[in-house]
């Protein structure tokens, strides 16, 4: 069955392209934006899978709440999320299960091609029980637009892989792994010619929480037994792939975190 999700997300796509009315990208965009885990791929039967798609009223039964982000340690603010995988290992050094929180940030004033934070993403890579977490989830986003008025919501929907690698005595190397399965989904919105605009998204990893770990614009990697942040940037673009200048600007962000 996992197989054929491929297959779907292109149809999907085709069918979104052929559909949606799209209209000239204005001037700047100012939006909030509400995240969603959904379609967790169970790596067997013996899987647990949570999902908490509204965080303001609390977390759903049986949510391990080890190391939460402070912010969201017992509530999220509106538009957040959590997913949980795995039953916790209770022989191990960290006997909690793995979950990632979406904490979103009000967007304002953005163009195209021009690189801007949309949430922080957290990421508890717990110790868990073979065959018992999820390979894949789905993060869909709902963008609605406060600037200007009498636009319609957008919803969006990024495929994460979530990357377990074996234990070893090298910490780096034995990191699990959130990976971006698609980084673009197209907007409603063309430029001049008809062109059609997409919204990259892409990794900007918290260094300090990382220690300067392999984590990548479409990676984030986090040690056994930790949590990370790393910041989810956008940019709107009317070309499906990284130019320079995109690349460029985070790079720069990247860089300067480094140097703090």
């Amino acid at each position: 069955m996992n197989s054929l999700r491929p297959f779907f997300k292109v149809a999907a796509l085709l069918a979104t392209l052929a559909t949606c009315g799209a209209q000239t990208l204005p001037g700047s965009l100012s939006f909030s934006t509400q995240g969603a885990f959904s379609n967790g791929v169970k790596e067997s039967s013996s899987s647990l899978l949570i999902a908490d798609n509204n965080l303001t009223n609390g977390y759903a039964s049986g949510f391990d709440l080890k190391d939460a982000p402070t912010a969201m340690s017992t509530t999220g603010p509106a538009g957040s999320s959590a997913f949980q995988w795995g039953t916790a290992s209770s022989g191990s050094a960290y006997p909690h299960s793995s979950a990632l929180w979406f904490d979103p940030t009000a967007v304002s004033n953005v163009g195209a091609n021009q690189p801007f934070k949309i949430a922080d993403l957290y990421y508890r890579n717990g110790t868990i029980v073979s065959n018992t977490g999820a390979s894949q989830v789905d993060l869909g986003l709902n963008l609605a637009f406060s600037s200007p008025s009498g636009i319609s919501p957008i919803s969006l929907t990024y495929t994460m892989d979530l990357v377990n690698t074996v234990n070893t005595s090298d910490p780096v190397a034995s990191a699990d792994i959130v990976r971006f399965g698609n980084q673009y989904q197209p907007l409603q919105f063309t430029d001049g010619t008809g062109k059609r605009y997409y919204l990259y998204m892409s990794f900007l990893p918290d260094q300090q929480t990382l220690n300067g770990t392999l984590s990548t614009a479409d990676e984030f990697h986090v040690t056994e037994g930790t949590e990370a942040r790393a910041e989810l940037w956008g940019t709107i673009t009317t070309v499906p792939e990284p130019s320079s200048l995109l690349l460029g600007a985070l790079g720069s962000l990247l860089l300067f975190r480094r140097r703090r």
